[in-house]
């Protein structure tokens, strides 16, 4: 059974805008006050205004915004209006307990002193990105947050929220150092989203009701399994597992055509026609710099930036109709809707796998039948039509131009993690020898994409997502020589960033001479220099980070025999 997920509501703006909004939130989604405010750019990032929670019920903020001219007011009477109404971002969480820390056991296998000390450091950081919500600190409704009862752990920088996809690579680390109990947490609260709103939210704000990230909410019930083995767990995840994968099968469902046949794929989809509240002023201005007055070509870029940034990837030049088009121009092309991803689909293949997994755990073989049917489909689906024989890539498909991006991106290795050595060797052999190519001009990491644009999902942006499914990818086609290659390379970005910015290890790695930080854990890399952040997109670069620890702490574990201290390059 399919079911309708329906979170948007029917707006007018003052500008004169109309559209479905992410909720009915008059502050946090739609109306005058978020278009006045954000339009008036009074902070460097528009996600800090929408992160603030009110310190007054809705209806008294609204009409002191009245009271000092609406949407006229001035720019002086917003800002002491902002900083008398509401509060600082993340005043609604607090630090969390989390367990007795002990070194896990991997760390013994880490044969090199620096890397053992560096892994034993940043095992030692979660305490440092773990929050627990508290919503009684505000009034009723007062926040953009959507209620979790449970810890969780953020990513760190602006974002102080828990975010979908970023979790999954967090508890690879998380449950490695022995934290149990969080990572339960972490998942229950992403089944409880699931549980009230369908599906998991891009992050646990109202203003992402009209999205979701890519769906590895299964792989994190496995993930959790294979540490804890606690099938109790799995028979109550199950169901919520089903109903998000049938959230995935409404609106992102698409029909292909291709070899006389219909393949059934999915795309990122959100049909919304408002600009992202979190990102209003660049969005606004962005629909008017393609068209001056054509409310539908508004409408077209509203849903397509919204749906890339559905996928995590946003923004890239994979979402584009002109990836070479002038960086200030490149996002007037967007078209992600037109788009049939490669990893989102090889991502809902190992949902589909994972489910069918877990049904044998709860002792449901119909159900696991079933799902594994499901994901065989999608498996011959995939390689119809993605799957380019010639250099053994995958690539996106474009739908209107009917035909594969050949554009290569990290994402195009995702499938020979999905499907797990189900390839011809040759086929893997001429695939990986052409990632060591791209490696060998970019000692800091796999970049993104080839392209440089200026957007953080292209060149030269190295992610700790795509480096671990890289490791993935090689490691289930017996590519271990490359999959240790960039392991060493990922340690390397990591642990040199991190000593450049004041990193040190008591009686093994001194601090670096005036440096007055304590070392920075940042979210991107550059792949051209190796201990350098990565920059480019909507805002500067952050640290914390939990994707980068995690994926850390799962390097140490796979590949810590075989690792050394990092040579870092002169600053």
């Amino acid at each position: 059974m399919h079911m309708r997920y329906t979170y948007y509501v029917l707006l007018v703006f003052g500008a004169g805008v109309m559209g479905r909004a992410p909720c009915d939130s008059p502050i946090y989604c739609q109306g005058d006050l978020l278009h006045t405010v954000q339009m008036a750019k009074l902070f460097a990032d528009d996600k800090t205004f929408v992160d603030r929670p009110m310190l007054q019920p809705e209806a008294s903020v609204l009409a002191e915004f009245a009271r000092i001219g609406g949407a006229n007011a001035t720019r002086a009477a917003l800002e002491l209006f902002v900083e008398e109404n509401f509060g600082s971002a993340g005043y609604e969480l607090q630090s969390a307990n989390i367990e007795a820390i002990h070194d896990p056991s991997f760390l013994d296998r880490v044969q090199d002193p620096v890397v053992q000390a560096f892994g034993r450091a940043v095992h030692g950081m979660w305490g440092q990105l773990v929050r627990v919500q508290d919503l009684s600190r505000v009034c009723p409704n007062c926040s953009s947050m959507l209620e979790l009862k449970h810890r969780f752990v953020v990513p760190g920088g602006r974002f102080v929220e828990p975010y979908y996809w970023d979790t999954y690579f967090a508890l690879e680390g998380v449950l490695r150092s022995g934290l149990h109990e969080l990572a339960t947490e972490s998942i229950r609260n992403l089944l409880d989203l699931v549980t009230k709103h369908g599906f998991v939210p891009n992050g646990a704000r109202v203003y992402y009701l009209s999205r979701s990230q890519p769906p590895l909410l299964a792989l994190m019930v496995k993930l959790h399994y294979e540490f804890t083995h606690d099938a109790s767990f799995v028979c109550e995840a199950l169901p919520v597992l089903r109903r998000e994968h049938d959230y995935w099968m409404d609106k992102h469902k698409v029909n292909v055509h291709v070899s006389n046949r219909v393949w059934e794929l999915n795309r990122y989809f959100v049909d919304i026609d408002v600009p992202r509240p979190e990102s209003y002023s660049d969005d606004y201005e962005l629909a008017r710099n393609v068209s001056s007055s054509d409310e539908r070509r508004w409408a077209q870029v509203y849903a397509d930036i919204t749906a890339a940034a559905e996928s995590g990837w946003d923004f890239s030049s994979r979402w584009v109709r002109e990836p070479d088009a002038p960086p200030e121009r490149l996002l007037q092309t967007i078209r992600t809707r037109d788009v049939v991803p490669v990893d989102l689909n090889a991502i809902l293949y190992q949902t589909e796998m994972a489910i069918a997994e877990l049904a044998v755990v709860s002792n449901d073989p119909a159900l696991a039948a079933d799902f594994w049917r499901q994901a065989e489909t999608r498996h011959e689906a995939i390689d119809a039509v993605m799957l380019d024989h010639e250099s053994g890539l995958y690539f996106d498909y474009i739908l209107s131009d009917q035909r594969q991006s050949r554009d290569f991106t990290a994402a195009s290795l995702w499938p020979y993690w999905a499907f797990n050595a189900t390839h011809p060797d040759q086929q893997t052999d001429s695939v990986f020898n052409y990632v060591n190519h791209i490696l060998d001009a970019n000692p800091g990491g796999l970049p993104a994409t080839l392209r440089t644009t200026g957007q953080q999902w292209d060149a030269p942006m190295a992610w700790p997502p795509q480096q671990y499914v890289a490791m993935q990818s090689a490691l289930s086609t017996n590519h271990t020589h490359l999959a240790q290659r960039v392991a060493q390379m990922y340690v390397n970005s990591v642990f040199c960033a991190w000593y450049a910015t004041g990193g040190s290890l008591a009686g093994i790695v001194e601090k670096k001479a005036n440096v007055a930080d304590s070392g920075h854990m940042f979210e991107k890399f550059d792949s051209t220099r190796v201990g350098s952040a990565g920059g480019g997109g909507e805002y500067t670069v952050q640290d914390g980070f939990g994707w980068t620890n995690g994926v850390l702490l799962w390097v140490l574990d796979k590949f810590g025999h075989v690792l050394s201290a990092p040579v870092c390059p002169p600053s």
